[in-house]
């Protein structure tokens, strides 16, 4: 996305000996020659004026064309006539490759040398369609802190630069989030500098670098041609190549990962621009969307890499955890993740943290483990253009094989299973699932679950009370010609995963009610013990169901069976339509056979549709 990368990087330094001073900027680019401004034009007794340090080039003498003769410009009037104030009709150079133009350096670095009151916290400044974002830093806060260098010579003389400030440029229309990520590397940034200097003297090192490369530049003949200094600062000094790299990484991958002085690591992770970067799907993926995958995660899902495994070990840095390369090494999209858990030796827990900070880098991507029982579609926003780069990239991986061809296959949402020829030879079935991991790492394939609802085909009766699962504290019983009972029903609800709670109750309740001895049914029958345990186990049932979803499923024939009925009482939480069958196996430790059985033996209240994981939606959905 082109939008999320920055404009340009600065590096401006405030100081005892020659003030505010821009050190360094990039993109550099070549600027015209300044029209001389002679100090008569410059009114001494408003020398502080903010207008005059920032437009020096239009203080009023004489009527100069402005609304109000003898008088200060109006900030309209001013930007709309100063040819290097960036303006919106300029609006695409300032995001080209020459980077930050119509700003000189003395201009800049008036800007964001900000006073001392204001270091520590968030810098951000608009200037027309730009926004510039930094944290300002004082080298030293107090002077005990120059006893906190860790270098060979602590007694060092103090340093003459008081504040710096790393300041992306950006455009002013960005989203918040983006603004604070750009914030938060320029303080990360800021505080790797400012150890450096505690600790060896670096930053006074590369800025007396910058200083003289400005004053060789300075000192060339007029008639030459015009160079930028910061072109020449690039070979000499280490921080300038650091920040080049620094805005190098984040135009190009979103990623910056990079030593300061060769010894404090910075890393950083722009989620705007490394989800949106290489995948040409139409979906604009936000960072809120990625933190709701890595919350939607569960022991059930699969992890599945999206780079090379190869390739991603040699990008760890050295001192990495090295459960993450453990895990990196074991990760397959065949295992679910508490298998990865036992595999690897490493807790569940930990299991998690490092999948979610993969997910989060752009690294890998939550799927369900593969199965033959999987039902996989292809993607709505997959492009299906047989000139595609995709389609390159397909055949250079299964020479032979077409891409369209194989998207057309799952043009239907069938099974894997399905997809497989039973006459096929092992290497056919082995490319088949190779074939299925690569369009899931290109986001072509998206995999439907089974949700279920429970539906009720009768009309809630008026003035009746509906169980807990509605919010009601009191449960009816029906009505007995030798009494009226009722059971007080408690407000909470079984925690998911927890199969047991609702059995508990259950078994309790039928030993309450099987203490009375005898008990006549409104005919006059004795009702038999069988019967009790029978009538027990539909009422804990449609305790937790609306009088409608009652009578719907009294009137379905497995509800007769008590097997039949006390599972469907232990699943009827996950009746809703908000989890899944391969959520409802993990949890409820059921077959997917015995789970199909009873859907079908109630199938008169319970319907099915197919959908998105949570975890996976974010990838193919559309956020509006």
């Amino acid at each position: 996305m082109a939008g999320c990368s920055p404009i340009s990087i600065i590096l401006v330094s405030s100081g005892s000996l020659r003030g505010d001073r821009l050190l360094f900027r990039y993109p550099y680019q070549e600027l015209p020659c300044k029209p001389t401004v002679s100090q008569a034009l410059v009114a001494p007794n408003v020398a502080d004026n903010w207008f005059e340090r920032v437009f020096p080039f239009y203080w009023p003498r004489g009527n100069r064309g402005f609304t109000t003769p003898n008088s200060l410009p109006t900030v309209a009037e001013a930007v709309a006539t100063n040819p290097y104030v960036l303006r919106e009709a300029d609006c695409s150079g300032s995001t080209s490759n020459q980077g930050l133009t119509g700003y000189t350096d003395k201009i800049l670095a008036t800007l964001m040398a900000t006073k001392a009151e204001l270091a520590g916290d968030k810098f951000e400044l608009k200037v027309d369609n730009l926004r510039f974002v930094g944290h300002p830093t004082l080298l030293h806060q107090s002077s005990t802190d120059l006893s906190r260098s860790d270098g060979p010579s602590p007694r060092r003389e103090p340093s003459p630069i008081i504040l710096f400030n790393i300041v992306f440029v950006i455009q002013a229309n960005v989203s918040l989030s983006l603004n604070q990520y750009y914030h938060d590397l320029s303080k990360r940034l800021a505080l790797a500098v400012r150890h450096e200097e505690w600790r060896c003297g670096y930053l006074n090192r590369q800025a007396q670098i910058m200083r003289d490369v400005h004053d060789e530049v300075s000192a060339m003949p007029e008639d030459s041609a015009p160079e930028s200094p910061f072109q020449h600062m690039i070979p000499r000094s280490d921080l300038a190549r650091e920040l080049r790299d620094v805005y190098t990484g984040l135009c190009e991958t979103g990623i910056v990962n990079i030593r300061i002085n060769s010894w404090i690591l910075v890393s950083f992770c722009l989620p705007h621009k490394v989800h949106n970067n290489n995948v040409d799907t139409g979906i604009k993926i936000e960072p809120e969307a990625v933190e709701r995958c890595i919350a939607a995660i569960r022991p059930y899902h699969a992890m599945l890499l999206l780079v090379d495994r190869d390739g991603l070990l040699e990008e760890l840095p050295q001192d990495c955890s090295p459960a993450l390369t453990r895990l990196i090494r074991i990760a397959t999209p065949l295992k679910s993740l508490q298998c990865l858990s036992q595999d690897s030796d490493l807790a569940l827990s930990q299991i998690f943290q490092l999948v979610s900070h993969l997910v989060y880098w752009g690294k890998a991507t939550i799927i369900y483990p593969l199965a033959e029982s999987n039902v996989y579609t292809l993607s709505p926003n997959a492009k299906t253009s047989v000139n595609s780069l995709l389609c390159e990239k397909f055949l250079e991986q299964f020479p032979g094989v077409c891409l369209p061809a194989v998207m057309a296959d799952f043009s239907l949402p069938l099974p894997l299973g399905e997809h497989r020829n039973p006459l096929g030879l092992p290497q056919q079935q082995a490319q088949l699932v190779q074939m299925v991991v690569w369009m899931l790492q290109h986001r072509l394939l998206v995999q439907l679950h089974t949700y279920i609802y429970l539906m009720s085909t009768e009309p809630e009766p008026t003035g009746t009370s509906i169980g807990r699962g509605q919010g009601s504290p009191q449960l009816l019983v029906p009505e007995d010609s030798a009494r009226n009972r009722t059971i007080s029903g408690g407000s909470e609800v079984h925690s998911l995963g927890s199969p047991d709670a609702g059995e508990l109750e259950l078994s309790s309740s039928v030993e309450t009610y099987s203490t009375y001895s005898t008990e006549m049914g409104s005919d006059g029958m004795l009702i038999t013990k069988d019967a009790r345990l029978q009538r027990k186990l539909t009422e804990s049932l449609l305790s937790d169901l609306t009088e409608g979803e009652r009578l719907s499923v009294l009137k379905v024939p497995a509800a007769s069976n008590p097997e039949d009925l006390r599972l469907f009482a232990r699943l009827v939480w996950y009746f809703r339509g908000q989890h899944h069958l391969e959520e409802i196996m993990y949890y409820e430790n059921l077959r997917r056979s015995q789970l199909l059985t009873l859907l079908d033996k109630f199938r008169e209240v319970l319907i099915t549709c197919q959908h998105e994981d949570a975890a996976a939606a974010v990838f193919h959905t559309k956020q509006y």
